[in-house]
């Protein structure tokens, strides 16, 4: 599990919300009910406010869905794959993978967000001025207030704000090293974040620095210093994995379990391998037994095999020698697994293991003049399914 809820899918690309959604939809709506609607619209019923937060709220992640969508769609016309789109607590994120993109098409990218929510703006406040009453008179108001502000945050030159994209993608034109680029523009996105975090503190004491933001500020300042962070190390890992060829990293040997074992014996004669993956052989059969977080019940494992519970070797995809350390890697992430066969044509020529990445990954980044990663590694070790 990893907290999206996949919604529906459109031009090619699934839609998903994460569970912190939710919990950001409850809260605007009702900040939206109990301040901001009654504050600018006196004179309706509580229904009434109730009725255009919710509305509102919606109609604005909506909102960030079209922002997130006018960045996907200028990636694919850039013929740059984008596998997902998700809203989140603090907005949307576009499903692209890629973080060595040509400066040109980066730019482009970030630019289509904030254009398009400052076009959307100009259409809810042209609606907003031909209604003169009605519950959607105050909703279009908001919206066209909200997708202008969305439009203006974005533009700074903050990374991994749109803007900040902008920069980093004018830096990597100027330098020709992302890496530079992304220290740059990730320095700058920190600076930013911490001037949030401190205008969100002063305003708990009365005083606005610039504009008012409280609690919103402190979180997303916190957010987007974490991010920062965390794109300018990815960026690093990249520049590290790319050059490890698969030949050069340990295979994993896998204890090999017959497939027509019952699970109760199985969890009993190889408890102390302590191994979460096995190889699962039979006559016609081959799989991979992964058992971390795995959950049976006791009546359950008197009548299942491992072969049951296995995933067949020719349902899983599997990675080629030609592919690079950090390509493994993407794919171990993508499926959520630890433990990758490794093919050439057709024959399995043996297995890797996502720790034995992580580990060579440690040793370049002390050895190597790469720069630190621990935090990564810190992440990777901990993501399991």
């Amino acid at each position: 599990m990893n907290g999206n809820l996949r919604l529906f899918r459109i031009f090619g690309i699934d839609i998903q919300v994460h569970f912190t959604w939710w919990f950001i939809f409850i809260l605007l709506a009702w900040g939206l009910r109990e301040g901001f609607f009654p504050v600018q619209f006196p004179g309706f019923s509580a229904s009434q406010y109730w009725f255009m937060g919710i509305v509102a709220a919606l109609l604005l992640f909506v909102s960030v869905l079209l922002h997130e969508l006018s960045h996907s769609l200028i990636a694919k016309a850039r013929k740059i794959k984008v596998e997902s789109i998700t809203l989140f607590f603090f907005g949307g994120v576009a499903g692209i993978t890629r973080e060595d993109l040509e400066p040109k098409s980066e730019f482009l990218m970030a630019i289509a967000g904030p254009l398009f929510s400052l076009g959307l703006a100009g259409v809810f406040y042209a609606i907003f001025k031909l209604t003169t009453d009605g519950l959607w008179h105050p909703i279009v108001y908001y919206l066209a207030f909200i997708n202008l502000v969305l439009a203006l945050f974005n533009v700074v030159p903050a990374f991994p704000l749109d803007g900040g994209r902008a920069f980093r993608a004018l830096l990597h034109a100027h330098y020709k090293d992302l890496r530079k680029a992304t220290r740059i523009a990730a320095t700058a996105g920190r600076v930013f974040a911490g001037y949030l975090i401190i205008e969100g503190l002063m305003n708990f004491f009365g005083i606005v620095l610039l504009v008012p933001g409280g609690l919103w500020f402190i979180l997303l300042g916190g957010f987007l210093y974490f991010l920062a962070g965390m794109s300018y190390e990815q960026v690093i890992v990249k520049q590290i994995l790319s050059k490890i060829p698969l030949s050069s990293l340990p295979r994993k040997n896998l204890p090999t379990i017959p497939a027509d074992l019952k699970f109760s014996q199985f969890s009993r004669r190889y408890a102390a391998l302590n191994e979460d993956v096995f190889l699962i052989r039979g006559k016609s059969f081959m799989g991979l037994l992964d058992v971390h977080d795995l959950r049976i019940r006791p009546e359950q494992q008197e009548k299942l095999s491992v072969k049951d519970l296995a995933m067949p070797l020719h349902h899983m995809r599997s990675l080629a020698e030609k592919d690079n350390a950090y390509q493994a890697l993407q794919q171990m992430q993508q499926l959520r697994l630890d433990v990758l066969p490794i093919k050439k044509g057709k024959q399995i020529t043996g297995f890797l293991a996502k720790e034995a990445i992580i580990r060579r990954l440690l040793w370049e980044s002390r050895f190597g003049a790469q720069g630190p990663v621990t935090k990564v590694v810190k992440r990777l070790r901990r993501k399991r399914r």
